[in-house]
Parts: structure tokens; sequence; C-alpha cells
């Protein structure tokens, strides 16, 4: 889901001038619409921001940085694609990255186009605050001598692929030098804690409450199931830690249902969604903007998150359960994490294939009921965006004037 233009609206932070906040992102500014787009995006309001991504395989590079809107701008960094989706690209990546001089030598272009970037925004004389969520650029950040370091970690990057050794030294590094240390659930603050006594604050994901709950486009989205459909859908990226298999065990049975899936797809899992598809009552839509979400999600009578449990995803947070929520769509979960104990009261888990089909059903009665509908608007609410970026602008030590 790509995102519009930042937003502007919302309640204000407390402003802090002559500061500039150096955001360094795992993903690209025009990936998933997420967390750290509305951090920043909030952020904006009150101090100037540099967001600053890896350079991405297929993407012109912008090297310097581009205006996003006022107090918002954009660059990138040279990264080896340790991550890529190309495992060929990844293999070359990790076996260049083994290389402490080419480390060293993509390590010393970035200190130059970073400090060129900050002359390019101005922000000469400017106080630095750091938030790190892309830790192998925490030693680049550090160059410029950020009077206040936070390390947001949202994901855990070990789940993802193989890692060379290095990175889990740099990681390590990470959690040393930050001043503070942010996870999105118990699970992250665990895994940091086993490595590293320190202060970790659980900093969950949210939702942009009002674009969600009071949408200003309610019309329906054509390429949804026909009229009086009863649907269930998963909103979300489209990648190998879903149960795919569960997935078509349960489309194949819950015929009397439409299932839907939004998002973007992994070229590795291009089949699963092939072999789904030839069931009738399965629709895959694509990826959608950011802005038109919401109408989707609104449209369901049940929603779910399917994860298989992983080293990832024992980890997660996912932000779709606060939007699920914001429109009043009750969630089936498979017991991904032992964190989602802590949802237990608004979402159905689900620890066997035949409890996540009797959940459904059970979700589908939950939609029609009114307490419950309060009871997840509610839930969303007390988890709006703005609310995440006042615990950073606190951690960054932005208040008062």
């Amino acid at each position: 889901m790509l995102p519009s233009a930042p937003g502007t609206t919302g309640a204000p932070l407390l402003a802090k001038k002559d500061v500039t906040l150096l955001f360094f992102s795992d993903i690209a500014w025009d990936s998933l619409y997420q967390r750290p787009q509305h951090i920043a995006t909030r952020m904006s309001r009150t101090v100037r921001v540099l967001w600053v991504e890896p350079v991405t395989l297929g993407r012109r590079p912008m090297l310097s940085p581009v205006e996003l809107a006022p107090g918002l701008s954009r660059m990138m960094l040279p990264v080896f694609p340790l991550n890529a989706r190309n495992r060929w690209v990844r293999r070359i990546a990790v076996l260049a990255s083994r290389l402490r001089v080419l480390r060293s030598a993509v390590a010393a272009l970035q200190r130059v186009l970073l400090r060129r970037g900050l002359r390019t925004i101005g922000s000469a004389g400017d106080e630095i605050v750091s938030l790190v969520e892309n830790f192998l650029l925490m030693r680049v950040s550090n160059t410029v001598k950020p009077r206040r370091v936070v390390f947001d970690y949202i994901d855990d990057v070990f789940g993802f692929t193989t890692l060379p050794p290095f990175v889990r030294s740099e990681w390590l590094s990470a959690i040393e030098r930050a001043d503070a240390v942010t996870v999105t659930s118990p699970t992250l603050r665990k895994r940091i804690l086993d490595v590293h006594s320190r202060d970790v604050r659980i900093v969950r994901n949210g939702v942009e409450f009002d674009r969600f709950a009071s949408p200003a486009d309610t019309a329906r989205p054509a390429d949804l199931p026909a009229p009086g459909s009863t649907i269930v859908g998963y909103v979300g990226s489209i990648y190998p830690w879903l149960d795919f298999a569960l997935l078509d065990r349960i489309v194949g049975t819950m015929t009397d249902l439409s299932f839907v899936m939004v998002g973007p797809l992994h070229p590795a899992v291009a089949r699963e969604i092939d072999r789904l598809v030839r069931h009738r009552n399965f629709s895959f839509l694509g990826l959608k903007a950011y802005a038109d979400v919401p109408a989707y999600m609104r449209n369901l009578d049940a929603a779910i998150i399917p994860f298989r449990r992983t080293l990832l995803t024992e980890g997660v947070n996912p932000v779709k359960l606060y939007e699920y929520s914001a429109v009043g769509v009750p969630t089936v979960a498979t017991d991904f994490s032992e964190d989602t104990k802590e949802f237990a009261e608004i979402v159905l888990i689900a620890r066997t294939e035949h409890a996540f089909a009797t959940h459904i059903r059970t979700a589908l009665l939950r939609r029609k009921d009114p307490a419950f509908t309060r009871k997840l608007v509610s839930f969303a609410a007390e988890n709006d965006w703005d609310c995440r970026a006042r615990e950073f602008s606190e951690l960054l030590q932005l208040e008062g004037p």
C-alpha cells in the first residue's frame, strides 16, 4: 500500500527549534506506508526531518535530499543489499560485505553523502538527534555527533534471511551506543535483554485513526466480490511468513464465504497465490494505494492474520490489527507469537485449523455486535500514531520551547 502525501493534521507535538532529526529507515519511503513514515511525518511538524534510507536495486539513487513536504526531506545512502529479494544478489552482497576494505569504503562514502545532505537542507548549526531503525547506519549517524540517539528495533532482522557475522556485531553495537532503545513487542524486548542488560521500552505500532475510522471516501471498491457476499480478508504484505497451506484448506472448505487478499506480492510466493486463485471464492486484488486501504478494510466482514510462527513473526506487532480494529472489523489470528495473548480480548486466536475456521464464524457474528465494535474502535483510538510520535518526542528529549 503506497503512501499518499504526508499529512499535517493531528494534535501538535511540543515544538523544538533549530533541531534536525535524522531518521534512518530500513525501508523506502514509497514502500508500504507504515510505522517509519507515520512517525517521521509527525515529527516533521516540529523539527526538520531528514529521512535516510538504503539505496534499493531497481530504483534511481537519491543521493541528495529531495523535499517531500515542508520540514521533511528524503535521501538514500549506499548499503550492501543483504536482504535483496533476488537470492543471487543477496549472495553476492554477503560475499562482498565480508571484505573489511569494502565495508570501510562504503562507510566513508556514507559519511560524505550524509554531511552533504545535511548542508543541502540547511541544517548547519542545527542540533542533531537520530532515530535509527536501520542499525547498519548507526555508525554513520554517530559521525555527525547527534545529541540524542534512539534505536527503534521494529522487527527481528535475523528472521528475514541469513546474514553475515558482522551484522550481529553491528546490532550489538547499536544497542550499546543508543541513548534509548525501543521495540514493538515484548518478544523483541526479551531478545535484546538476553544480550544486554539495559532499559528497553516497548512502543507498539498504531493506526492513523481518523483516516480509518472516519474516511473521507466511503465508496465500495469495485474489485471486491459482489455486494451481498460475506467477505473475509487479509490486507498486508503477502510474503513467505503467511501460512498458505492453512489458507488453501480454509478457502477450499468454507465455500460459502468470499476470501480476498490485498497487498504487495513477494515473488517467492507467487505460486502459492496462483494455487489459491483456483478457488472460485478467492480473489487476489494486489497492491493498493494507502489512501484506499480503509475502504477495503471497512467492507470486510471478518479480517485474518494467518502468520506462520517463525523467528520473525514471533516478534511482530501487526499494524493491520490496529487498522482492522479502527474500522470495526473483528480479527482472527493464528497463534504466531506468545505476544498475541495481550490482545486476547479483541482478537480470536487459533491454535489449530479447526479453531481458525470456527473463529471466522464467531468473528462474522461479532461484526454485527455494536458493543464489540465499540470495543475495537476504542482500542484503535488509544493507539493513534500521534500518541506514538509523542513517545518518540519524549525519548529524543524534544519537549519544551
